[in-house]
Order: structure tokens, then sequence, then C-alpha cells
């Protein structure tokens, strides 16, 4: 029987903790207003992990991938959204293999709230050993070149669709072992198939999407700083104007909200963590506050607000409220 390891998410800290297990210095930004709620399951096989990410807000992550792994993702959400995850600066309107390209150092993605994201993630040599077992060794130049692959037929790409829905919905009586082979066979049918498939190599990435990704990156790696937009553009080699576009194309938001929505995050994880707090000594909103360099009570609070859909203060009695019925 398949065994599934759920992580629950209750913020975005928590999803970047999660993420870096397999990737490195995780930063999500949340792109809807409120609490994020969700989960990630893990199946660990023999050969490889599956992940599904599900989460009611949407989310920007970028991260750096770790050498030596291969990642094949897809969406399985059963019922179609207006919006589509953009991995790697590609809007994916169809169902679709995509995330697998070797050479990619990062990851670029943003997942509407509709989608059910899984990920098979493989080691490269694990993968070129069952590909060329299976004679599908040219299947690895395809890899090299193109990272989204889609079928104009129900044909191969469908059925890693089903295989990993119906592992989730009934795991029970799966057998690992055999599950792992036809994995490895479906996703070696979707390489091969060159007369339905369709593919996209990934993009060039613009410098300005570049420097958006950026300001993400080192807002999340200091928290506790208070970054002035200029300070920002320096250190990216982008002018304000340069950055403030970057923002809004990329995530909908100014480069001072994207700061101010990473740190506000940041105090809310804080305050729902009892170690963290206790660590630390902050007994209060305005220790936490006051620990991630807010200087005014009164704007922080209303800040917090806009961003959370609640008060500091709710949110602080809602983990204590947990804390009493443990």
């Amino acid at each position: 029987m398949i065994t599934i390891n759920r992580f629950p998410v209750h913020s975005t800290v928590r999803l970047s903790e999660i993420l870096n297990r397999q990737l490195r210095n995780t930063s999500v930004l949340a792109l809807e207003k409120g609490s994020i709620n969700g989960s990630v399951d893990v199946i660990p096989l023999s050969n490889c992990r599956l992940f599904r990410i599900v989460l009611d807000k949407t989310v920007a992550i970028h991260a750096e991938r770790r050498p030596g792994n291969i990642f094949f993702s897809v969406d399985l959400s059963s019922v179609s959204s207006a919006e589509s995850i953009c991995a790697q600066g590609v809007s994916l309107s169809r169902k679709a293999l995509f995330g697998f390209n070797s050479n990619l150092k990062d990851l670029d993605l943003i997942l509407p709230s509709s989608t059910r994201m899984c990920t098979i993630a493989v080691p490269a040599d694990v993968l070129e050993c069952r590909l060329t077992g299976l004679r599908f060794s040219g299947a690895l130049n395809f890899i090299d070149r193109f990272n989204v692959l889609a079928n104009n037929s129900i044909t191969a790409s469908d059925g890693v669709i089903s295989l990993l829905s119906e592992c989730w919905n009934s795991p029970q009586g799966i057998s690992p072992l055999s599950f792992e082979d036809q994995i490895f066979s479906s996703l070696a049918d979707c390489l091969i198939d060159k007369v339905n498939r369709k593919a996209a190599p990934p993009l060039v990435r613009k410098d300005r999407h570049a420097a958006a990704l950026g300001i993400l990156s080192v807002v999340n790696s200091a928290p506790f700083k208070y970054f002035e937009i200029q300070d920002l553009a320096n250190l990216l080699h982008q002018s304000r104007t340069s950055l403030y576009g970057a923002c809004k194309e990329k995530f909908g938001m100014s480069p001072v909200q994207v700061v101010r929505s990473v740190r506000l995050r940041q105090v809310n994880h804080a305050l729902l963590d009892t170690e963290f707090c206790l660590k630390n000594n902050l007994f209060s909103v305005s220790d936490v506050a006051q620990y991630f360099g807010f200087a005014s009570r009164s704007q922080f609070t209303k800040y917090y607000k806009m961003e959370l859909m609640e008060t500091p203060g709710q949110t602080l009695s809602r983990r204590r409220h947990e804390e009493k019925n443990f």
C-alpha cells in the first residue's frame, strides 16, 4: 500500500520550509489577501518521490533547484479554471507536463488557488537508466531542450494524469513497486510520442522579470531588514521605474507591496509559531512586530489587517485558543 505523508500549510513561510527539502532558498509570495491554508503531500517511492501542493490562495514561488533531480509537474485539478499555472513565464492553458528541462537552475512558478499541482522528482541517473532500459534513451535529448509537453489527443500525458490522480484518490491496494514502474513507463511514453506531442522550450527570462524575482529572494532572505526601493534598485542594477514595472508585470504588485507582504507574512507565521516566540522571548504582538522591524504599531496593524484580513491580535488569540484545545 502506498503511504502518503501530509504536511499542513498555514503560512507562506511554512510552505517555503517544506519545499526547501527538495529545493534551496525558496521564496513564496501570496498573491491574494487572507491567511493561507493547504497541504503538501509526499509519497516516497524507491527511486522517486511524488509531491502534491494544494492551497486555497494564489501564490508565486521562486527557488533554486538542487542539482541531480529532474522534476515532472502536472496540474491534477478536475475542474478547469480561468487562471492558469505560469511556469518559467509560460502560461499553461492546457494540461501538460512541465518543469523537466535539465538545464533549468531555478523554479519560477505562479500557482492559482484552484490547482492541484503534482510533481514527480526523479534522480537524473535513475531516469537515464530507466529510459535506456525501456529503449527510450533519445528522450534524454528532449529533456535537455524542452520544458513543456502536451499532447494533441488522448494519449500518453493523459495516462500520467490518470495514474497520479488514482494514486491520491485511492492509495489503498496500490503496490509501490508496480506503481513506480507504471510511472516510468508512462513518462517514457510521453517523451517518445513524437506524433501527438506538442512541446515548448524554456523561455529566456527578461532582465526586469529576473529583477522582480531578485526582490522576492532578497526580502525573503532578510525578513528583519527594512529595504528602501532605491537600495533594491542599486542592488539589482535596475532603475526604480524598471523595478516598479517588473513587479507589476510579474506579480501584479508594486515593489513596496512585495516587500511589505513578505514581512507581514513572516510576522503572521511567527504569531502562529509558539516555539519561535518562546525561543526569541516574544510574548505579545508588539514584541513580534518590533522583532521584524515594524516601528509604528498603528501602521503595522493597519497593513497586517489589509494583508491577512484579520488583526494581529486575532491571529495570536487563535493560536492561544488552539493551544488550550491541544
